[in-house]
């Protein structure tokens, strides 16, 4: 105990020692000791330093080289210099801008080693690093470099017909209820989920589609394809993500820019209604409710219709044409010709309007444009979301429940939000019918086609870059 009580004692004396030592050597051998501390403590903190941003640069180089790849595989004329422009671009996002703090980010097509062929692209990040403290021991800091290889996936030709876009963890995008029988002519399902259950089936549902993409897993039986099932693919990025709703105005208070201020209800007493922008092709804005009562009508002539902050809602056997096929000449005098897109839309930011055809038997007969800002396009809700939702978005549901008598040529669009679905064209019927949604649920009977040429909806396949290295 005596001696450990004297440490301290002892401890004194020797920096007494050191520090009343003229001679100076001490003094020497301190700083010399002094400076080999530092430049330790300097290169273990800038090691970890260089570990980090080796890290932050592999996922740099990862992200860019699958970028690339997609590039690659949605365009067979895809150029090098568009390649490099996309991976590039990815890059910089992670802080890793080619030509900046002698920073260089290569893409080669194919890849410069490793015997892959031209179906593959390379991206190689280098960024060499300052020594600070520990240039004691170093004349000059590392230069770290990743590399990344990526596939560009071009073997799935079929076409989407129906897609389910939410990417949130454990998300159910496509469900069925009720045992609903789905038939997908000649297109496939694209699901984004990266959950277990991305498509679950419950009871005796099935179906029948040419192929299935699904980024996570499937819950239940009951899915047929002719030309394959694949799990754990990567996800399809949005097809109608450069699509906006098209420039208006409008004061909901005053009703300043409205075509209709007022709620719209087509009774016994005053339909069938006829709808006409007021100039050919133009916008028709609804800045409240559109409600049509069973067994009523109502025509909208070739534009764009759109429900600020609305409700389309329509009863059982009530009817919209868009546009009219039968004495069009008649009700939309001067303008024949065009499709029609119906919009949903929030001009002040909040939750968009919906869809509520909830009644078996409403007929929807609408035709999209084939040119334009919004071609192919028959229903579109604007990229809002619901506030104090939860998952899923559910709060801002569109519900098309009409039976057989859903006739779109065209998509049905709502890429923030959940559908619930029942009922399409039937194989004599529509030809062209495609559903894309944040989450989707089956809740009866459903066929889509994808004889979808000269409509305007485009393509929607899964291409894109999967990492290999």
């Amino acid at each position: 105990m005596r001696s450990i009580l004297s440490t301290p004692r002892r401890l004194r004396l020797c920096f007494a020692r050191l520090l009343g030592d003229r001679a100076g050597a001490t003094a020497v051998i301190i700083a010399l000791a002094l400076s080999a501390i530092v430049g330790f403590a300097g290169l273990g903190t800038e090691t970890a330093s260089w570990y980090f941003i080796k890290r932050s640069m592999q996922g740099a180089a990862d992200s860019a080289a699958a970028t690339a790849a997609a590039e690659l595989a949605a365009s067979s004329s895809t150029t090098s210099d568009q390649m490099t422009h996309a991976a590039r671009s990815v890059a910089s996002r992670f802080g890793f801008a080619n030509g900046t703090g002698s920073t260089t980010v290569t893409v080669n097509n194919p890849p410069a080693s490793g015997g892959y062929d031209s179906t593959y692209v390379e991206v190689v990040i280098s960024q060499p690093q300052t020594a600070l403290l520990s240039a004691v021991f170093l004349s000059s800091g590392p230069t770290i470099t990743s590399r990344a290889v990526a596939h560009a996936n071009k073997q799935a030709t079929d076409d989407g017909c129906v897609v389910a876009l939410s990417q949130q963890a454990g998300a159910i995008d496509v469900s069925t209820s009720g045992g609903p029988n789905l038939t997908f002519n000649s297109c496939a399902l694209y699901d984004n989920s990266p959950g277990s259950g991305a498509l679950t089936m419950s009871g005796s549902s099935t179906i029948n589609a040419a192929a299935a993409y699904i980024v996570g897993g499937i819950s239940g039986t009951g899915l047929t394809t002719t030309d394959g099932t694949y799990t754990g693919v990567n996800p399809l990025t949005d097809p109608y993500l450069n699509r906006s709703i098209p420039s208006y105005s409008v004061d909901l208070h005053s009703g300043h820019g409205c075509d209709q201020k007022n709620k719209v209800h087509v009774t016994s007493s005053n339909g069938p209604m006829t709808f006409q922008p007021t100039t050919a092709g133009g916008n028709y804005i609804f800045c409240n409710d559109l409600v049509v009562d069973a067994g009523q009508t109502i025509n909208m002539c070739p534009g764009i219709y759109i429900l600020d902050t609305g409700t389309l809602q329509m009863a059982g056997n009530s009817t919209l044409n868009g546009p009219p096929t039968a004495n069009i000449a008649t009700l939309c005098p001067g303008d024949t010709s065009g499709g029609v897109t119906i919009i949903f839309d929030n001009s002040s930011g909040g939750s968009p309007g919906v869809a509520n055809i909830s009644s078996s038997g409403a007929n929807i007969n609408v035709i999209a444009p084939t040119s334009g800002s919004t071609a192919g396009l028959g229903f579109f809700q604007a990229r809002l979301t619901c506030t104090g939702t939860g998952n899923n978005n559910n709060g801002c549901m569109s519900t098309f429940t009409g039976a057989s008598s859903l006739n779109i040529t065209g998509v049905i669009y709502f890429p923030d939000n959940s559908v619930t679905w029942s009922g399409g064209g039937s194989a004599g019927g529509t030809q062209c019918t495609k559903l894309v949604a944040y989450t989707i649920t089956f809740s009866g009977g459903s066929t889509f086609n994808s004889s979808c040429a000269g409509t305007g909806t485009g393509t929607i396949n899964y291409t894109n870059g999967t990492l290999v290295l």
